[in-house]
């Protein structure tokens, strides 16, 4: 132990973020060379060339000896939890179960000690009265590049081994202390598929698959955990031509696994939002491809290795509240310079949820006035395509039916799927919530226009003008499509509209029994536009909250309960999602009605909460009979929003408003219990009441405000 301490000292605790000649300006350039990029496996990377579309990974494989292992995939439920995750992700552990729940397991955690190497601490943990003999294998692997140069050059030494693979100029390697131990090689491309096969291969290190693809791995045997024990076994892994000269070693403890009086691990957050700030911070994938150059990328879910628009919009939303700079770079992704030909990178539902999460990015400190200046002209070209003649029917209603199926995310929501097959009709038929969130982006630009133009007072230039005259221009246009055409008085929802041929809005898209086919939440979408009348958003008010509605026990469903095509077996018709409830959370706030955005925050956290408890996973919706999750397991992309409701209520230093309200500056306290704010408001909110949330040292406070003309300076205590 002594050498290895001594290198960890003298290691420099420096994380260096990976760049290169002519870097590619759609990546996120804060991340390091060391990262969970795998697109397949749970662990971790290494890039060291970016461009090249190449990344070296290493996983750990654990199993009961002789009996099983349980191969770390992260394309279905594989007994893998991410589990706890530093918001600079030098620190990553995952809860790798052996025997399902918490009786024996292994909490893997890599620490990156700097660019070329990382610690791997493997803490194995007997929560039984039984004697467990476990095995540990580190696999490696390189991944991308060209077909069949997957086979690397191996050297191996006593607790050592390093490989050197065609095309990456690096050599790797690990260097571990435990006294039996071998180093075997894997020939398959799925190492789920071979290893579990030859579990009872006790004498061959060449285990021959379907040789397409490579593994070489270490095989630690047995490692064995007395009762009520757990044993933490360490390697180094490391990037370079020098094996580092270490000893990790090994420490046991008995009757000691680091739990709290409960059973449970002590944690300062609750094991919902500790589980999905892990989440969020390992899906990330590499290499995806944006105009032709390979970036790193968060996602959903590593099931959907791919670019997705809305999704990421909420994925830097809730990046802002554990890494604020990082927030802003994943919204800066999606959106383009004026040399570059797409107007914003595109993929999947078009909606602009990069202009809905802009404000808290720029509160929590993710950019500032400078890169304020950079990514509101890209907002605004994304803003400026998805408005303009290609979407905006002469009657001022969105159509963007000819990119994408899915108006608003919702892939089964019942108007858009029987408009699906009728390609004609669908052509002529528009959904409210493009217009609706596309006239909230224009009112988010016109408050940032607003504050860019008195920033630049003295300066002999007025650049925004112009554009405050266009979004007015829209916002009007947009909203009176909207409130001439679609209200269903009968239902209390606004409905789909059917133009005729010649552009000309018509009628109300209904059933073939006559039922306004918009009883959901697309229905109330020009709530959160802030068009509605009184009477208007009092009907979709009680709509939203009245539970056999909308609402249910576990939240906001996406089908009006009553309505005869809501269903119970739907992915979204006949579920609980997050996304449009932060809409409809910040519109609350907008409204004056924080009770209705506790009652939504805290409904969402508390059935979570309960089921983040009992699975360690984090899903994608919660069914309305059970309120237990489904879907993809270890999703963040759209169930992001319960990072944003954590923080706004229970973290201290945290500033919440409605889309409306913009802060522009912020001075807390040292010790959080009071902060001084200035605000600046819409100018259709002047005279009006808004909310606004402070998480002091003490709880949260709710203060009302009335919008006024001038900013307005206030304090919270």
């Amino acid at each position: 132990m002594t050498r290895f301490l001594k290198w960890l000292s003298l290691s420099l605790a420096v994380l260096l973020p990976l760049t290169t000649e002519g870097a590619v300006s759609h990546d996120i350039p804060s991340l390091a060379q060391w990262g969970p990029y795998s697109k397949e496996y749970f662990g971790i990377s290494h890039i060291a060339d970016l461009r090249s579309g190449i990344q070296v990974e290493f996983c750990l494989v654990p199993g009961a000896y002789r009996r099983n292992v349980k191969v770390p995939c992260a394309l279905w439920e594989s007994d893998v939890h991410p589990w706890s995750v530093s918001a600079d992700m030098r620190h990553i552990t995952y809860r790798q179960e052996i025997e399902w729940k918490d009786r024996v397991f292994v909490d893997a955690t890599y620490h990156i000690i700097d660019d070329r190497q990382v610690l791997l601490e493997a803490r194995c943990v007997n929560r039984t009265d039984l004697l467990q003999n476990i095995s540990l294998q580190l696999a490696v692997r390189k991944s991308g590049g060209s077909p069949e140069q997957w086979t690397p050059e191996i050297k191996q030494g006593e607790g050592w081994f390093t490989v050197r693979y065609p095309e990456v100029d690096a050599t790797y390697g690990v260097v571990w202390d435990y006294p039996m131990s071998e180093v075997r090689q894997w020939r398959c491309a799925k190492l789920e598929q071979l290893m579990p096969r030859k579990v009872h291969d006790h004498v061959f290190k060449d285990m021959k698959g379907d040789r397409k693809g490579h593994y070489t791995a270490n095989f630690l045997r047995p490692v064995v955990l007395r009762p009520q024990s757990d044993t933490t076994v360490r390697m180094v892994i490391f990037c370079g031509e020098e094996i580092p000269g270490t000893s990790p070693g090994m420490t046991e403890r008995k009757g000691n696994d680091g739990s709290g009086k409960d059973g449970k691990a002590e944690r300062p957050s609750p094991l919902g939002v500790q589980l999905l700030q892990a989440t969020l911070l390992t899906n990330i994938v590499y290499p995806i491809d944006a105009f032709g150059e390979p970036i790193r990328h968060f996602c959903p879910g590593k099931n959907w290795n791919s670019l997705y628009t809305w999704d990421c919009g909420f994925i830097g939303w809730a990046m802002a509240e554990i890494d604020p700079g990082r927030g802003y770079e994943i919204i800066r992704q999606y959106t383009t310079a004026p040399e570059e030909e797409a107007p914003f990178v595109h993929h999947g539902t078009p909606l602009a949820t990069q202009i809905l999460a802009i404000g808290d990015v720029w509160e929590r400190g993710g950019c500032d006035m400078e890169q304020l200046r950079e990514i509101y002209p890209r907002l605004k070209r994304f803003y400026d395509y998805m408005t303009g003649p290609r979407f905006r029917k002469p009657s001022g209603l969105l159509e963007t039916w000819n990119i994408f199926y899915n108006s608003g995310g919702w892939d089964d929501y019942p108007p858009q799927w029987a408009l699906r097959p009728q390609k004609e009709l669908r052509s002529r038929t528009t959904p409210m919530v493009s217009t609706s969130y596309y006239i909230r982006c224009a009112k988010i630009l016109r408050l940032f226009a607003t504050h860019l133009e008195a920033s630049a007072k003295g300066k002999g230039k007025k650049p925004f003008t112009t554009d405050i005259k266009q979004f007015d221009a829209d916002i009007a246009a947009m909203s009176k499509g909207i409130l001439d055409n679609a209200w269903d008085a009968g239902t209390g929802y606004f409905g789909y509209v059917e133009h005729n041929p010649a552009g000309s809005p018509e009628r109300i898209y209904k059933t073939e029994g006559g039922v306004n086919f918009n009883m959901g939440l697309d229905g109330v979408t020009p709530l959160v536009a802030g068009i509605a009348d009184d009477a208007q958003r009092e009907a979709l008010l009680r709509h939203i909250f009245t539970k056999g509605e909308l609402w249910s026990d576990c939240g906001i469903t996406a089908v009006d309960q009553r309505a005869p095509y809501y269903r119970k077996d739907g992915y979204w018709n006949g579920t609980v999602w997050m996304p449009h409830q932060m809409i409809l959370w910040k519109t609350m706030l907008d409204l004056g009605r924080p009770d209705l955005a506790r009652q939504i925050a805290d409904t969402a956290l508390e059935n979570w909460e309960r089921e983040c408890e009992d699975s360690y996973n984090c899903y994608e919706h919660f069914m309305i009979e059970t309120g237990r999750g489904g879907g993809w397991n270890n999703f963040s992309g759209l169930s992001s929003p319960i990072l944003n409701w954590h923080f706004a209520y229970h973290e201290p230093g945290t500033v919440s408003t409605g889309f409306g309200t913009l802060v522009t500056n912020a001075t807390w306290s040292g010790d959080k219990s009071s902060v001084e704010l200035t605000l600046r408001f819409d100018r259709d909110l002047i005279g009006k009441e808004v909310a606004i949330v402070a998480c002091l040292a003490g709880g949260p406070v709710c203060r009302p405000v009335k919008a006024t003309q001038k900013p307005l300076t206030l304090k919270i205590q």
